[in-house]
Formats: C-alpha cells, sequence, structure tokens
C-alpha cells in the first residue's frame, strides 16, 4: 500500500512539473546505434548530418544523446548519417560535431545532381570512341591483373546483354546490400561509355574495348524513376569504400554541385591520398547566365580531373561548364550508350564525357600497372588535341584527350610484387629457433631494397631495415603469434609488401623428473619440474638421486654431482645415472648440477636443497653448489626445475651453499 501511495505521489509531481511520464529517464547518452531508430532510406534528408571521422570512429565519440538525434545509419567505418530530432537544432549541432576531435568533417545532407541532359532513344554510330582514338587501341591492352573503375552513381542494370561480365561487387546504399539496381539508368548510360562489352556482335563497345577493365558500381541517388539526386552521405561513404579497395584505380563521378562541402571535400581527399585517379563532370551550367562559369564540386577539388563535353565537331557544348578547373574535354553530346534492361541510348552531358576519360584513365593503368594518377594525366595532357584558344583554356582545358596517342607514350611494364615471402620453418616452433625469412620480388624498376619486422601483441620491431639483402634470420626470444612483413622498394622508390601471419612462436615444454634415496624409505616416486623430493620435518637423510632432464626439439642433457658423507665430491654422472651411494647409509651434504648439449646455453637449471637444522636454502644455478661443506649436515629434500635463459629466478639466490 506505501509502494502504491509514492508511486501515486511520483506521478502527481511530475504533471505538477509539467514533465511527461518516463522523462526522467529517457535522454541518454548514446552509445550505439541501437538506441535510436534506423534510418529511413525513404525519407527526405531533411534534419540529416553527414559526419565523418579523423580515424575509424562510432557515433559514441560524438558525445549526442537521445533527446538530440531521431535516427542514424554507420555507412563505412568513417561515415555517419545522424537525423536531427529538432530541425531548429541541426546547423548548431553541425557547429558542435565540427569542433568534436574525433571529427574530420560533419555537414547538414543534401542532393548533388546528375549531369546528364537524356534525349530520345538513338541506335546509331558511336562516333565518341573514334573522336578520341579508342577505335586504335580497342584491343591492344592485355593485362592479367583486374582494374577496377568505382562508378558512383544511381547503380548498374548488372544484366544489360552489353555489360554482362565486364562488373565486380559494389554496394547499394539505398537499399543497403550488395546487389545494385538502377531505376533511372544513369549508371547503367556511365558504365556504358566505359565497359559495353567489345567484339560480341551486339550494341557498342566501351573506352575500355577488350581491357581486364571492370566497373564497381556504387549506388548513391536515384531512389524513384524520376529522382536524379546524390545523397552526399552516399556518396561520400562510397568514396571511402572505393578507395580502400586496392584493385580500384579509377573513380568516376558523373554528379556536381554548387554548394561548399567539407565533407565531400574530406572524402576526396582521402581516395586521392590512397593513390586512385579521381574523374568528375564539369557541369551542365556552362550556358547558364547565372552560374555559367562558375566552379563546381567534386570537379573543382584538387586531385580530380575536371572534364567538359564537345560535339562531333570537337566543338565544347554550350551546357559545359568552364573555369579555370577543367582539365579536359572529351564527347558529351549525342554519345551513344547502354540503357534500360537490354537498349541503347543517346546521351548529352559532361557526365557522358566525364567516364569516357575514367576509361581512358583504366586502359593506360592496365597497359601500365605501375603508372601514378599524376602520371596518367601528364601522359593525357601531352597527347591531347589543343582545342580553343592555344594552350589551355577554360573551356577545353588542356584538349581532346586521345587514347591512341596516350597508349602509344606508355611502356607496358610489371607491377613491383613480392612473388614468394616464406619462413625455412614451419610455424609452430620453440623459443630461439633461428628463422630464416626468404623474399623474391618481380616487376618494378628494379635494384630492390628489401626491410623485415614482425609485429607481436601490437608492437611492430624492425628485423632488418632497407637494404640489398633479400633473407634475414630471426631468433624469437618471446612466445606468441607473430606476423612478419618484407617492404621491398625498387629503383623509383615504389614499394610492396606482403606478410606471413599466424606464425606461433611457443615456449618449449621442459620436463625435468627426478628421484631421490632416502633413509629408511628408499627410492621415492619421481617427481617433476620443481616438485618437493625427500622430506621435511622428519630427520632423514638423502643419499642417492637420478636426474634426467628433456626439452622438446632442444639438445639438452644433464649432469650433476654430490658430495658424500666421508667421500667428499663424487664425478660427475649425466642424464639418468645414479649420484650417491645405495646400502652405505651415507648422507649427502651437497650437490651441484649442470646441463650439457648443443642447446644448454639456452637454458638455466635451477636447484634449491633442504639441510639439517638450517631448512630450505637459497636457490643455486648452473653449476653452483648447494647444501653445506664442513659442518656434517645432511639434505633431506631439493627442488629441481629448468628454464629459459634469462627467467626470472624461482626464489632468492643469495645463499645456496655454506662452508666454514
Amino acid at each position: 500500500m506505501k509502494l502504491k501511495k509514492r508511486i501515486i505521489c511520483l506521478i502527481v509531481l511530475l504533471i505538477l512539473f509539467g514533465l511527461p511520464i518516463g522523462a526522467v529517464t529517457a535522454n541518454q547518452s548514446i552509445q550505439s546505434y541501437g538506441q535510436i531508430n534506423t534510418l529511413d532510406h525513404d525519407a527526405n534528408i531533411d534534419n540529416e548530418i553527414v559526419v565523418i571521422y579523423q580515424n575509424q570512429g562510432s557515433v559514441k565519440d560524438l558525445g549526442l544523446t537521445t533527446n538530440q538525434i531521431e535516427a542514424g545509419e554507420k555507412l563505412s567505418d568513417q561515415v555517419d548519417i545522424l537525423k536531427v530530432k529538432d530541425g531548429d537544432q541541426v546547423d548548431a549541432l553541425v557547429s558542435e560535431l565540427s569542433d568534436n576531435p574525433n571529427v574530420l568533417a560533419a555537414q547538414k545532407n543534401t542532393y548533388l545532381k546528375l549531369t546528364t541532359l537524356p534525349n530520345d532513344e538513338l541506335l546509331s554510330q558511336a562516333w565518341q570512341f573514334e573522336a578520341i582514338g579508342a577505335d586504335q587501341t580497342w584491343d591492344q591492352v592485355n593485362n592479367n591483373e583486374t582494374v577496377v573503375i568505382a562508378v558512383i552513381d544511381s547503380g548498374l542494370n548488372i544484366n544489360h546483354p552489353d555489360i554482362v561480365g565486364k562488373t565486380t561487387t559494389g554496394y547499394d546504399y539505398v537499399e543497403g546490400k550488395t546487389e545494385t539496381v538502377d531505376l533511372i539508368g544513369h549508371g547503367t548510360a556511365m558504365s556504358g561509355y566505359i565497359a559495353a562489352v567489345a567484339n560480341n556482335e551486339i550494341g557498342i563497345a566501351g573506352v575500355t574495348g577488350t581491357a581486364n577493365i571492370k566497373i564497381a558500381p556504387y549506388r548513391v541517388g536515384g531512389k524513384t524513376v524520376d529522382d536524379y539526386n546524390v545523397d552526399l552521405g552516399y556518396a561520400c561513404a562510397a568514396l571511402y569504400a572505393a578507395a580502400n579497395r586496392p584493385e580500384v584505380r579509377v573513380i568516376n563521378m558523373s554528379f556536381a554541385g554548387d554548394e561548399v562541402s567539407p565533407v565531400l571535400e574530406a572524402a576526396v581527399a582521402y581516395a586521392a591520398n590512397a593513390g586512385k585517379i579521381l574523374v568528375a563532370a564539369a557541369g551542365n551550367d556552362g550556358n547558364d547566365p547565372v552560374t555559367g562559369g562558375n566552379t563546381e564540386i567534386p570537379s573543382a577539388y584538387d586531385n580530380v580531373i575536371s572534364v567538359g563535353a564537345t560535339d562531333q565537331d570537337n566543338v565544347i557544348a554550350d551546357f559545359s561548364q568552364h573555369n579555370e578547373k577543367v582539365d579536359f574535354c572529351a564527347p558529351g553530346v549525342d554519345a551513344l550508350t547502354l540503357w534500360g534492361e537490354d537498349e541503347y541510348i543517346s546521351g548529352s552531358g559532361t557526365s557522358a564525357s566525364s567516364p569516357i576519360v575514367a576509361g581512358a584513365c583504366a586502359v593506360l593503368v592496365a597497359a601500365d600497372v605501375t603508372l601514378k594518377p599524376a602520371e596518367v594525366e601528364t601522359i593525357l595532357k601531352d597527347t591531347a588535341i589543343d582545342l580553343g584558344e592555344t594552350g589551355r583554356d577554360n573551356y577545353y582545358g588542356d584538349g581532346l584527350i586521345q587514347l591512341d596517342q596516350a597508349l602509344a607514350q606508355v611502356t607496358p611494364k610489371e607491377r613491383l610484387t613480392i612473388s614468394e615471402f616464406s619462413s625455412d620453418v614451419a610455424t609452430g616452433q620453440p623459443i630461439n629457433t633461428p628463422i630464416v625469412l626468404n623474399a623474391v620480388a618481380s616487376g618494378g624498376t628494379g635494384d630492390y631494397s628489401y626491410a623485415f619486422s614482425y609485429e607481436l601483441n601490437g608492437e611492430t620491431t624492425m628485423i632488418q631495415d632497407f637494404s640489398k639483402a633479400d633473407a634475414v634470420t630471426f631468433i624469437p626470444t618471446s612466445a606468441g603469434i607473430y606476423s612478419f612483413r618484407v617492404t621491398v622498394k625498387d629503383a623509383d622508390d615504389t614499394v610492396a609488401q606482403a606478410d606471413i601471419v599466424n606464425y606461433v612462436i611457443e615456449n618449449p615444454i621442459v620436463t625435468t623428473t627426478y628421484r631421490t634415496q632416502v633413509q629408511n624409505k628408499g627410492w621415492l616416486p619421481i617427481v617433476t619440474n620443481g616438485e618437493v623430493s625427500g622430506t621435511e620435518g622428519e630427520s632423514l637423510r638423502l643419499e642417492a638421486i637420478e636426474l634426467h632432464t628433456n626439452v622438446s626439439d632442444y639438445n639438452i642433457g644433464v649432469r650433476y654431482k654430490t658430495q658424500v658423507e666421508n667421500q667428499g665430491w663424487q664425478d660427475f654422472v649425466e642424464n639418468g645415472a645414479l649420484s650417491g651411494t645405495e646400502g652405505e647409509s651415507l648422507r649427502l651434504e651437497a650437490i651441484k648440477i649442470e646441463l650439457t648439449g648443443a642447446d644448454a646455453d639456452l637454458f638455466d637449471v635451477y636447484y634449491q636443497v633442504h639441510i639439517q637444522n638450517l631448512g630450505w636454502m637459497d636457490w643455486a644455478k648452473n653449476g653452483n653448489p648447494a647444501g653445506s661443506e664442513g659442518f656434517g649436515c645432511r639434505l633431506e629434500g631439493i627442488r629441481i626445475q629448468v628454464v629459459l635463459k634469462g627467467s626470472k629466478a624461482p626464489g632468492n639466490m643469495a645463499q645456496p651453499f655454506v662452508n666454514p
């Protein structure tokens, strides 16, 4: 009854103070997305914030509460999207998040625009390939290593008969799955310019011809059949995903926007730092009286190739955006490509020009996988047809790319690779085992230098810094699971790495067995590894001892000698032989123990004795005497153990032996 009254009183207080029931516990610090709703992909993006982390962060690093955030989703290790409950607080939260040391960039989510100007379906001559010389290169590159172009767009109809076999896994951020669809056809059209199947007796051929080049489609927009928007957050996540794939060498972005975007700029910079060739449409507002001549993103960012559009007469299209950031131009008016389930269309826009250049970049990389982004751009610049004003201008950039001329400038080279990285002994070795690591490099520009290192318990240690030696001997002194790495550098400072992982180094299995003969009791049972043999508190003498030691995979033996009543020190005996006397009732007074064998210097033997009237002495080590001399005191018990060299002593070692 009292509990019921207290609950009623609490409810009354909450009502009096205007608080909803449950408000006391409603506001919680967000530690995971399980505390809030899942982001609705079909809803508009009002009140959403895109967050890019400095490193691989999580929502718990943002200091947000459930009163502030309604829903959210982690798109990748670096990119999250949050939906704010109160739209009036979006700008304040963006500012707060931007100041968070765990955040690289934060911005209110927005839409970018796909930049195609689609025309009616037209199955006609695909003139764009001849215009850039692709008709001369379509069968000239036969690369073994697949080069992948990430097309960040509206998805891809992978079942179009003229693209089958030319795709690899991407991601559909709209649906949240790896299989992509394309409701509006834009991404399919862009992919067709690049990689439509060549020499298959149907349709057209992509710029890349028969080269081993594939499309990785990333769907970041086109939620409905008439939606030509690109979700900014999805685009950022796709850039990070593509940048983290080593097989992706080129990224095409046929979309544009005119807002300042710190999150998109950060994502582009990340991809550029990962060594990707980034290509983007210059934009389609060139003939707009207000925005014509403005820069657009992402084409205006550093390390992005900005592409304008030309027609069949090599004249810049009136819609092609013009500014100081334009790098090249390529066909982009009535350029034939894929459409729908099995159709074709001629499209216009800098969206079309961008994938044509992206495809050309991929062909050059396929011919020489060692090419860096800056080298590819230089080759295209040096071989482009100068159009418009002499030299570079804001409409044509450095000119109309010519793939045949560019390809002629490329000397095919094999990528620097490590064809073999091995150890001379298998995993599971005991510590102190010499391990020879050997690497074989190929490709690149020769004159290799090798560096070897290992990782153990999260710490990396150099075994051998860069040198011409392609092999190194490593002797592990600690047990654990190792990862070995070789880094190879060629004459151009190109780097390749290879790893041996989960290499187990074990502590050796040490077995020390011994038994003693005791007054009135005879031989006691065998004991091992530090156990007591003998007696305590019974005043019984030790009369003899037998000792044996074994260490797996090591050449180890033991020898020992005892000081016997009236006889003094006996000679050394080895490996299980008797030291002392039998049937003579003579006490042992002291003992010395040493290790023998080729690997004896890798281990220490410790031993401790119990002496008449004195009790347990301190530990002796490696041949030093333990016991007494000149006092006539009997040994009554003994402990022995063998450990790795340098291991901590089992106890004090100050006084293992006494003499007058």
